[in-house]
């Protein structure tokens, strides 16, 4: 229940969203919902008026008295077929105007944590997904969440009304009567959808993985591949059992819950409309009621009853609509707590002036130990190498410095300060990093290595310092637009760059940082689409340009990485070996194990 109130509270506050939609849609619904009334009113004055009417003849005040609600019933009935093409358009716009505005917000949102783990939830991708794509989810949005209270609100009104009326027309007993039995059922079956809906939410894993089989199936990306290896059957049969998997206790839970709930209750609203009904036969018969009297009656309760009618398009709307709204809210007020600290703390100019520390850190993903009691020291002004096999945990620890996750216990130092200690936003414009899967912005030259330090887009003197100081200054002069050159295909006068072309490019990149004032360089397997010896070669000169500076290497290659003032190996997310080159080659472990390991593949 208290769920359920917070989400009707959550749809007022998007009404604003809708401007002027909001007044027109409440005109629509009240139009919606009191036209029948009206209609089934003056149909039944004209069945109770025709008696009269036929016997006093065509002339008659009696007969123009029902000629003109036979007008005014066409007119209504005229009007409801009209009412329901101007609803589909109201719902239309009020959706697109919120849902426009949420999806803005949303993007903001999926920006402002100042570390990532926050976006990685999986609650906080299927708000993301849902608002960006609402067909992936339920394909209910808050902004038909918003249309569908209105419906909601025109329903109860009628219900009212329409109770009202049969009180006056009948007798109050028998109006309470039936619209208590009518909210009774709408409340048992509300209840079923509330608790389908807790129950759903369980599934979105599985959606997800049948939503990644399907594109598969049919996007183009992975089709060579697919027919190649001949996976189309393997894909078609896990994405049927994928699919049943989620649909099938959704189902079963659907009947259950929900229309479970509405044939248990309604039993209850049928007795209840037996008895009225009889009733006011009975008094229509000793002359109590007159025909048009019984009419309204009996039309008044099918009315009364559309509150506890199976109408699930509008309840689906409500119930499912508002969770992706409720949870964008939560999502920003989790951001708004980080960014509050992003800037607090003190500055970091400078930093680090004499080390960086990881001291009994402890983290991992999902539960998934990475690091296990790490323990490193990083020499400020030094170059480090950070070697080990695949899933050692060297880029985890990068991401730790950038702060873009925070250790689930330990802590990391700098200048023996904890690293919590420094501003976010001052920490990061020390900390230039390039990872592995580094961004290719389909943007010109100029960004792509500008972004470094954006306050230096405009410097092309800087910008190709950059690109010589990473090899990349003659390629990038023999591109159509040289700097100004858009880096995709599709684009007129665009280009597209290889592996070891948009490598150096990024590299390029992380120059620009340390121009605009970047102290502590890191490169995360910045040279993988490089040949061994371009790589080495490349190790070699860039060792040379960024000494003085705090420098981090991560690569798997063992023997370009030799030149490093100092090199640890990783392992299990532990530091098992550190020295130099040659000292680690002393030692005959590990290091000199997997470095000549590595080295008789060139030799052979």
């Amino acid at each position: 229940m208290r769920e359920r109130i917070r989400f009707r509270l959550a749809v007022l506050r998007l009404y604003p969203y809708a401007g002027r939609m909001v007044p027109l849609g409440i005109a629509l619904q009240l139009v919606a919902a009191l036209m029948p009334v009206a209609f089934i009113v003056t149909t039944s004055a004209i069945v109770g008026r025709v008696p009269a009417a036929v016997h006093s003849g065509l002339d008659s005040p009696e007969w123009r008295s029902l000629r003109n609600l036979l007008l005014v019933a066409g007119l209504l009935f005229v009007l409801q077929q009209v009412v329901g093409p101007l609803q589909f358009a109201g719902e239309f716009m009020l959706a697109w105007k919120v849902d426009d505005r949420l999806r803005e917000r949303a993007a903001a949102a999926s920006f402002g944590p100042i570390g990532v783990r926050a976006i990685d939830d999986d609650d906080t991708y299927e708000v993301l997904t849902d608002l960006a794509d609402p067909q992936r989810g339920t394909g209910f949005t808050p902004g038909s969440a918003c249309w569908g209270t209105l419906i909601v609100f025109g329903m109860y009104l009628q219900w009212a009304v329409a109770a009202a009326l049969v009180g006056v027309v009948y007798t109050w007993w028998s109006a309470l009567l039936l619209a208590g039995g009518s909210l009774a059922v709408r409340v048992a079956m509300r209840s079923g959808f509330g608790k389908h809906q807790r129950y759903e939410r369980g599934f979105h894993k599985l959606r997800r993985r049948t939503n990644y089989f399907r594109d598969l199936i049919t996007a183009g990306g992975a089709g060579k591949e697919i027919r190649v290896f001949g996976l189309r059957n393997w894909f078609r049969t896990h994405y049927r059992e994928t699919a049943l998997a989620a649909l099938l206790p959704v189902w079963r839970s659907r009947r259950r819950r929900i229309y479970g709930a509405y044939l248990l209750s309604s039993p209850v609203w049928l007795v209840l409309c037996g008895v009225a009904t009889v009733g006011a036969a009975r008094a229509a018969a000793a002359g109590t009621l007159t025909i048009g009297e019984l009419a309204y009656v009996l039309q008044g309760i099918s009315l009364i009853g559309n509150l506890g009618s199976f109408n699930p398009q509008s309840d689906y709307q409500t119930e499912w609509g508002t969770r992706s709204f409720v949870g964008l809210e939560e999502l920003e007020r989790r951001v708004a707590d980080e960014q509050a600290a992003e800037n607090a703390g003190a500055p970091a100019d400078g930093a680090p002036r004499t080390s960086i520390r990881f001291e009994n850190v402890v983290f991992g993903y999902d539960e998934r130990p990475v690091l296990r009691s790490f323990d490193l020291t990083i020499e400020a002004g030094k170059s480090l190498a950070i070697v080990g096999l695949n899933g050692a945990g060297k880029t985890t620890l990068v991401k730790l410095l950038a702060r873009l996750y925070e250790p689930d216990s330990g802590r990391i130092l700098v200048d023996g300060r904890p690293l919590t200690d420094y501003s976010v936003g001052a920490w990061r414009r020390r900390v230039a990093a390039i990872f592995q899967d580094f961004v290719h912005y389909e943007l010109p030259v100029r960004d792509n290595v500008g972004f470094g330090a954006v306050e230096l887009l405009g410097d092309d003197a800087r910008i190709r310092s950059a690109l010589d100081r990473a090899g990349a200054l003659d390629f990038v002069e023999q591109l159509p637009n040289g700097l100004e050159t858009t880096l995709s295909r599709s684009y007129a006068d665009g280009a597209e760059l290889s592996g070891g072309q948009w490598q150096r490019i990024a590299i390029a990149r992380a120059l620009m940082a340390v121009e605009g004032g970047a102290g502590v360089l890191v490169l995360d397997e910045p040279t993988a689409s490089l040949d061994v010896r371009a790589e080495a070669a490349f190790f070699e000169r860039f060792l040379e340009l960024t000494r003085g500076l705090t420098t981090i290497l991560i690569s798997h290659r063992f023997s370009t990485v030799r030149r490093a003032d100092r090199i640890v190996v990783v392992e299990h997310g532990r530091v098992i070996e550190d020295g130099t080159h040659d000292q680690l080659l002393g030692q005959g472990g590990r290091y000199a194990e997997l470095f000549h390991l590595q080295a008789a593949r060139f030799q052979a």
